[in-house]
């Protein structure tokens, strides 16, 4: 039998939170039949705990206010629970809900989700620590470890871009050692994108036919001769026609590991160390609240 409770996680320091009536959202699950509670955690440590608690009282409904950061850090404990997960976007990019189709008013999304259906997702790995969307190996990493909380706060994805601009004459390849379920290679790489929903920054397609629902990676593998060659791959990836590119690699695989150290790494948006690094997936882990109607194409199987 379903649970009768629901808990709102919310990031107090989410962008959206100051657009959020705590009370209101309250009454919102009361009206429906809920037993509402909310928990303000203020780390990372704590939105995962707020989430497990919620997990293990069995809590039909988990929503999570924040950015993409915490929801990975979430779902990572909402996996093989029976809770569902429904995201609340109020973070900088909100990459999730916008390939789900979730409204960005919080309270119209709360009823979205009220009156939606749930899916099981797959959820991925990097050496243990969750991700929703994509793991990032490389330059981009490098860039997003440069900005900080509080411009991401004010300015949202353009503070990548402020920041990454300046970045482009210094960035440059590694000598990198790649294995996936049937390829491998030692090559000079720039970027790794391995993803498991399709939307990179809400903006961007990487791997165009990647599904959350099939038990695989999409890795997208970046490998310029020059600075030149590599600026083309930019504006082929924004232009969504870097497919095919003789030195743009493409597989599906269950696990994608990268041997050589001292790549940074980052998971949804954080960044989260460096490599050696092994990517996994949990097929069909993860409870995911979605609207009603039809599932967008990164959520078919």
């Amino acid at each position: 039998m379903e649970g009768t409770g629901a808990t709102i996680v919310a990031n107090p320091h989410a962008r959206g939170m100051r657009r959020f009536d705590t009370q209101r959202a309250l009454r919102q699950l009361e009206a429906r039949g809920f037993e509402p509670r909310i928990e303000l955690p203020r780390s990372p440590e704590g939105t995962a705990a707020a989430a497990a608690q919620a997990a293990g009282r069995g809590d039909a409904f988990v929503f999570v206010l924040g950015g993409d950061g915490t929801v990975r850090l979430a779902a990572g404990e909402l996996a093989g629970t029976e809770s569902a997960l429904a995201v609340l976007p109020g973070g900088t990019a909100n990459v999730w809900a916008k390939e789900a189709g979730i409204p960005r008013n919080l309270h119209r999304a709360l009823d979205t989700h009220l009156e939606g259906q749930r899916i099981a997702m797959d959820l991925g790995r990097a050496n243990g620590e969750p991700f929703l969307l994509m793991a990032g190996i490389g330059w981009d990493a490098q860039i997003a470890a440069t900005v900080t909380p509080g411009l991401k706060r004010r300015l949202g994805v353009f503070a990548y871009v402020l920041h990454g601009l300046p970045m482009l004459h210094r960035l440059r390849t590694t000598e990198t050692a790649w294995t996936g379920d049937a390829a491998a290679a030692r090559e000079a790489i720039g970027l790794i994108v391995v993803s498991n929903t399709r939307l990179y920054g809400g903006i961007l397609t990487f791997s165009p036919e990647a599904s959350a629902r099939d038990g695989q990676l999409d890795a997208c593998i970046f490998a310029p001769e020059h600075a030149p060659e590599a600026l083309r791959h930019a504006l082929k990836v924004v232009a969504r026609r870097h497919q095919g590119d003789a030195r743009v690699r493409e597989l599906r695989t269950s696990r994608f590991e990268v041997t050589t150290p001292g790549i940074p790494v980052q998971l949804d948006g954080d960044v989260v160390g460096e490599t050696p690094i092994a990517l996994t997936v949990e097929r069909e882990a993860l409870r995911m609240s979605v609207p009603a109607g039809p599932l967008p194409p990164a959520l078919r199987e």
